[in-house]
């Protein structure tokens, strides 16, 4: 209580003992090949601050500790803006700025924000984030997963779990890097064959910014239908070591960094959770515990040649809280759900080469991903209680090579890529089918097989820079299923098109087809050692269009209102349940455990609005709004609404800061009701089927055709930052769901109770238990208080 107080006196009473300056250093560099631009100008916006930079392209400067916004310039190039630059009196900040040479015959300097960037490939449907709004972000808590959940397109709330959405379609159709490197996962507890969890993966405090697409996909990136998020590291301390202590919303840890030699730079962080502690206390059903680590190195040999070393990993464990109070509630959440852990890492090195004109990008990866639970009937831990013990591995090897190249105007890129895949899965369990009969699933097996791509594109910049045309194709293939072999059968165009048709207005437009191979999850499915998955899918298919206009000022304005469509075919169609994956729940493990052709299809389609001011004069703001229509067929072959449709959602979120370095923040979301599938109440209750599963069954001649009510969320934050010679401590107050909402989430359908909490037989139905529905809202305040104290 003592520590508590001390915080707390620490976060409202402001001290001004000590002023104390802040430096920004960094070098300015040709986008194209890597070389300094000496004696380029930095400029502090709305102030008459800046400085030169020296003949080798590094500059320094000295500043009040705050946030600022720097602008770049060099004669003959665009000028770059980079927003929201947070500066402390801790350690220096270490940016550089990448500048692209003006058009030919192009006098007039323009001016390109960072924070609005846009490519000839994707002039739409890409979102540029930076770390400052990441951290700031009310609600987020230091967590990227959670941030993502503010942007247009994205359902911030779904009826089950942690599903991420993106404009309609299905978790698992999100690919995740991190420089470069792919990732299997953002967060922790990532059920198999989704993505999303409830805790992050990645220290907010290594980051440097993030790029989301939610359509017109790189052509470098292929596997992915809904979106693609590109994280990018900062760099470790130049001068000398350092680090920060950070205690969060449910974890603690600690981050070091420092040079190694000359020409070589590294960070390392690793963090411990503590929540499971008090979620035991306060006698919640699940106790996850978590851990995670992450490294970056640099090295920078000279001007045309550098190399990145990039790992991240984790270990979660969830078990269940067998010695809390007695509930309805608590006895139904640890009646059917398992105890289990997850082992994952991704690492791998991205080596770059420039040249005069182009540049090469060799990227050496792997990463693991090992997933294990088990269940037992009223969780006795007897083997003849066993309903279920499950164990996966998925490993892959991933080799890319890609080249772009710059030509007066013109861009062209192309690339190869190859990826040795290894897979192992036991899996004993139980399943009921729609029609009441409980089957064994049993089932071991190992395979490998290899994949291979290719990619070239074209990007022209017409008219004085005003028009920017694109055309691309990505092809291919595997050697897991014959249908999968040949790279044509997926051969994967796209096209692209912007143009300035009013100052700092633009109109644009995409077109493409996309293709993803079937979750691992589904293509281990076994029976009687056959693989039955992989012969009868295929490539998941997406037919994509998307067309906005954009407004943009250069102090940090931005309107975009965009419209788009997706047709999906050759989706997974689950057979046992007779239902297409993208609408299949998943059970905490898995999802998809069951035979599956590629007959499903659908549809989603919607509109995005948004408006935002980046850092200005002390204030910032944003505010969006999305309409999405999400349909996947039935088992009649109907379009109806799946799982993630929404409809309706948006987010409000503003902030403003004062002197002394303090800030408040205040973020409202709010979204349409999920459709859910009402329960079979006659087939849940029959004994021998409720002791296997603990749990209401969905009865999918029903499916979606109930909705819960409106999400709605209002979260506040105020942080306070110190700074003193050589160390800085920032504290965080942030309060989520602040006035209490009643979230609400799937109903439990439960049993009738007696005195000692024994399941009371329906006085009817002797073969059946009674069964009731009870309220799953989650209606807390959910207050997180933070420290991070660099040094």
């Amino acid at each position: 209580m003592k520590t508590s107080s001390t915080v707390l006196a620490l976060l409202f009473i402001s001290v001004g003992l000590f002023a104390q300056t802040a430096v920004i250093e960094g070098i300015l560099v040709d986008q194209q090949n890597n070389q300094p631009l000496p004696f380029a100008s930095i400029q502090v916006m709305d102030t008459n601050l800046g400085t030169v930079a020296d003949s080798s392209g590094y500059y320094r400067l000295e500043l009040k500790p705050g946030i600022y916004n720097i602008k770049a310039s060099y004669t003959g190039f665009q000028s770059l803006l980079k927003y929201e630059i947070q500066l402390s009196s801790a350690k220096p900040v270490f940016i550089k700025f990448e500048l692209a040479p003006l058009a030919v015959g192009l006098d007039e300097v323009t001016l390109v924000a960072d924070a609005f960037k846009s490519t000839s490939e994707s002039p739409l449907s890409l979102h540029t984030i930076g770390v400052y709004e990441m951290e700031r972000m009310p609600g987020a808590t230091l967590d990227v997963s959670k941030y993502i959940r503010t942007m247009p397109g994205v359902s911030p709330r779904v009826s089950f779990g942690y599903n991420l959405i993106v404009r309609g379609g299905a978790s698992n159709e999100n690919k995740f890097y991190l420089d470069e490197i792919e990732i299997p996962a953002i967060t922790h507890f990532s059920v198999q064959g989704t993505s999303g969890g409830p805790n992050g993966m990645l220290n907010t405090r290594l980051l440097r910014s993030a790029e989301f697409h939610t359509g017109a996909f790189p052509s470098n990136r292929g596997n992915a239908l809904s979106s693609v998020l590109e994280i990018y590291q900062r760099e470790g301390r130049k001068d000398k070591f350092g680090g920060n202590f950070t205690l969060g919303a449910t974890d603690w840890g600690f981050m070091l960094e420092g040079p190694m030699g000359k020409k070589s730079s590294y960070m390392f962080s690793a963090r411990e959770s503590f929540a499971q502690h008090m979620f035991k206390a306060i006698g919640l059903p699940i106790l996850p515990t978590y851990s995670d680590v992450q490294y970056k190195q640099v090295f920078r040999f000279n001007p045309r040649n550098e190399l990145t070393l990039t790992g991240i990993g984790a270990y979660d464990k969830y078990e269940l809280n067998l010695e809390a109070d007695a509930s309805e509630s608590l006895l139904y959440n640890i009646g059917y759900i398992p105890e289990g852990k997850q082992i994952l890492y991704a690492g791998g090195a991205v080596y770059k080469h420039y040249m005069d004109n182009s540049f090469y990008t060799f990227v050496l990866s792997r990463n693991y991903f090992n997933n294990s639970a088990q269940k037992f009937r009223n969780n006795s831990y007897l083997p003849e209680d066993q309903l279920l013990d499950y164990h996966s591995v998925e490993t892959e090897t991933k080799l890319r090579l890609e080249h772009k190249i710059f030509l007066d105007g013109h861009e062209i890129e192309y690339g190869i890529s190859s990826e040795f895949d290894q897979l192992s899965t036991d899996n004993a369990s139980l399943y009921t089918s729609p029609e009441g009969a409980v089957e064994e699933v049993v089932y071991n097996n190992n395979y490998n097989f290899l994949r291979y791509g290719a990619y070239v594109s074209y990007a022209r910049h017409l008219l004085n820079d005003k028009l920017d045309i694109f055309a691309g194709l990505r092809i291919d293939a595997n050697t897991l299923g014959a249908q999968m072999m040949n790279p044509l059968d997926q051969f994967s165009p796209r096209v692209a098109i912007s143009y300035e048709f009013a100052h700092a207005w633009t109109v644009n437009a995409s077109a493409g087809i996309y293709y993803q191979l079937p979750p691992y999850s589904l293509l281990s499915y076994q029976i009687e050692d056959e693989f039955v998955n992989q012969q009868g899918l295929d490539y998941i298919r997406s037919k994509q269009l998307g067309l906005g206009v954009e407004h943009q000022t250069n102090n940090g304005y931005q309107l975009r209102l965009e419209g788009f469509y997706k047709a999906y075919d050759q989706y997974p169609f689950l057979l046992k349940d007779s239902i297409s994956l993208a609408n299949a729940n998943a059970n905490y493990v898995l999802i998809g455990n069951q035979p599956a052709n590629s007959s499903s299809e659908g549809q989603a389609y919607g509109i995005e609005f948004q408006v935002k001011q980046k850092f200005l004069r002390s204030f910032f703001w944003s505010a969006s709004y999305s309409f999405v229509v999400s349909q996947f067929n039935n088992g009649a072959g109907e379009l109806i609404s799946s799982s993630w449709d929404n409809r309706h959602f948006g987010t409000v979120s503003a902030g403003k800061t004062f002197k002394g370095n303090w800030q408040i923040g205040v973020r409202w979301s709010a979204a349409g009701g999920s459709p859910y599938t009402p329960y079979d109440i006659a087939l849940s209750a029959q004994k021998a089927i409720w002791d296997v599963n603990q749990r209401g069954l969905p009865d999918y001649s029903q499916l979606n055709e109930s909705r819960l009510p409106w999400f709605h969320q209002l979260d506040l934050r105020v942080d306070k930052q110190f700074n003193f010679k050589k160390w800085t401590m920032s504290v965080f107050l942030d309060l989520q769901n602040a006035y209490k909402s009643p979230i609400a989430l799937l109903p439990y359908l439960t049993v009738e109770r007696d005195e000692n909490w024994a399941p009371i037989t329906d006085p009817n139905q002797p073969g059946s238990y009674a069964l009731k529905t009870i309220s799953s809202d989650t209606g807390r305040l959910l207050p997180s208080l933070g420290v991070i104290i660099d040094f």
